[in-house]
């Protein structure tokens, strides 16, 4: 990709396709009364997971709180219950690239919930940030152009997106004001 295609990752080219109203109505509804599955892996801590966090209707407490734990402040050893939205974001995103690629592996999160300590420490990390909140993550699924993962969540249109698309390579989600921004 040339330097124009970084310049607006939103606009960028992968040769993959985005969900222009993800299902209709009836395919939808089907989609999200199924059994919503995470499959987190934890590079920091070697930790990786499948969890069902709803099922028949309603929240599944051990799968919700084995899914706020793979997003916990690792740093400072802190567990929060994380925002749903947030959840089913990623499921969302997931739900696509499995359906619509046959994606099998895990999203690698980097960040979940950060202390104010820990968000204090972290390098560029903004004052206020959704991770205090318990409603961001910093992740990726790797094999899968950051640009594309990028524009995949900012499509549901349901928070804020960052591309860190230099060195670091991933991208931020939250469940905030709809807004954008590359690093």
């Amino acid at each position: 990709m040339g330097a124009a295609a970084y310049s607006n990752p939103l606009l960028a080219s992968t040769g993959l396709l985005l969900p222009q109203n993800y299902a209709n109505d009836q395919e939808a509804a089907a989609f999200w009364s199924k059994p919503r599955l995470l499959n987190l892996y934890r590079q920091a801590t070697g930790e990786h997971r499948v969890v069902c966090y709803w099922r028949d209707g309603a929240i599944d407490m051990q799968g919700y709180r084995e899914a706020c734990h793979m997003l916990r402040d690792v740093r400072a050893g802190m567990t929060v219950a994380m925002d749903m939205r947030l959840l089913n974001l990623l499921r969302g995103q997931r739900g696509w690239l499995e359906e619509a690629y046959g994606l099998r592996e895990p999203y690698q999160v980097n960040s979940g919930y950060r202390s104010p300590k820990t968000n204090e420490d972290t390098e560029g990390a903004a004052r206020d940030s959704f991770h205090t909140k318990a409603m961001a993550t910093d992740g990726k699924y790797p094999g899968l152009p950051i640009e594309y993962q990028g524009r995949l969540i900012a499509a549901f249109r349901s928070g804020g997106v960052g591309f860190y698309i230099n060195r670091q390579k991933f991208i931020h989600s939250d469940v905030g004001r709809v807004r954008f921004w590359v690093k």
